[in-house]
């Protein structure tokens, strides 16, 4: 199990470096379950797998009300992900 009560091994909560940015999904969110399992199928390179992942995520989106492209939500989680790309260069020194 992850969550608050009980975290796995894996926990990013735990394992991220202080000032390496990450990006929380809650099982609340319909996509959640089918864009985790895309990046597990992506990481262990089963890209056919992933795809219908990806897939069944943007078919959960399509039954709940989208968020505004400006919401600070939405922006957030941009920002997260080119935080994420320039942190990366940054450890990887490109």
């Amino acid at each position: 199990m992850n969550n608050k009560l009980e975290p796995s091994e894996f926990d990013a909560y735990q394992k991220a470096q202080s000032d390496e940015p990450f990006f929380t999904l809650l099982a609340r969110d319909p996509m959640s379950p089918s864009l985790i399992e895309a990046w597990a199928y992506l990481r262990s390179g089963q890209i056919g797998a992933a795809e219908i992942a990806f897939k069944q995520a943007i078919d959960a989106a399509t039954h709940i009300e989208p968020q505004m492209p400006g919401e600070a939500q939405i922006r957030s989680a941009f920002e997260v992900a080119q935080n994420s790309r320039d942190w990366l260069r940054a450890k990887l020194n490109i």
